[in-house]
């Protein structure tokens, strides 16, 4: 069994693999706004959009990823499906919901502090980090962060409940990192899309979880976008909830 050194040198070179991901990525779409001659808001490249194209792309998204996109798939729903553990948790005089969502919670605590912060130490003593020139700032970040980790554990959840249902769920997973990935603003940027497609996905929840808390830290987005977020949370946190009870039923009827 793996000591805690040996997992502290994985975590570490996992979030290396990521920085070098994110790196690549970086400096793709750094080169494309230069070749472009403009920022995605419509102002000249100059040298400042250098600087904060690097914090963009090189800090803050690997270090959000790690809590935000990167998690267990379906939330681990599917295997007590597999084994019929669920039968047993969902009899639990206990929210199965909440049971679910504080396991992955820890997990999020995990990589934040052991493959995120890593990543935002790297940069803070190699090329700096960006700091919000108003404190009001960080504290709408934070808030940003926390509605968009919630948001995506309501989809992961949403991905692992309907196993009961359809027992396997990594197409559902892959398409949804897919969607994440690409109408959440990470590998290509959303004002980069056509004009319709760009608006569509300003109002998806994959913004929510992968764009917003990133432009409200670098002050490009404004305040009411969290309003967006928590409407997302509210949605499919009822919904959630709708179609546990319909899972305990099914399995109810089907005598575990």
């Amino acid at each position: 069994m793996a000591s805690f050194s040996q997992k502290f040198c994985l975590q570490y070179a996992i979030s290396a693999f990521t920085l070098d991901q994110q790196c690549c990525i970086g400096d793709l779409w750094l080169r494309v706004y230069r070749h472009l001659d403009r920022c995605p808001d419509g102002q000249r490249a100059t040298k400042p959009v250098q600087h904060i194209g690097h914090d963009i792309l090189y800090g803050c998204q690997s270090m959000h990823l790690v809590v935000t996109v990167f998690l267990t798939a379906g939330l681990g729903i599917q295997l007590g499906v597999r084994n019929g553990a669920i039968s047993i948790e969902l009899a639990r005089p206990v929210s199965y919901y909440f049971y679910i969502v504080s396991q992955e919670a820890g997990r999020i605590a995990y990589n934040a502090l052991f493959r995120s912060l890593p990543i935002g130490l790297i940069f803070s003593l190699t090329v700096g980090f960006y700091v919000p020139s108003h404190w009001t700032t960080l504290g709408y970040s934070l808030l940003s962060l926390l509605l968009a980790i919630g948001i995506s554990l309501n989809i992961f959840y949403l991905i692992g409940i309907s196993s009961c249902w359809t027992t396997e769920i990594s197409w559902a997973h892959f398409i949804i990192l897919t969607l994440m990935f690409s109408l959440g603003g990470q590998m290509v940027p959303l004002t980069f899309l056509p004009e319709f497609l760009s608006q569509l996905a300003k109002w998806l929840p994959f913004a929510g979880v992968v764009y917003y808390p990133v432009l409200i830290f670098l002050q490009k987005a404004d305040h009411s976008v969290l309003l967006l977020q928590a409407g997302w949370l509210l949605v499919l946190f009822f919904a959630n909830h709708w179609i546990t009870a319909a899972a305990r039923q099914k399995v109810e009827i089907q005598g575990g």
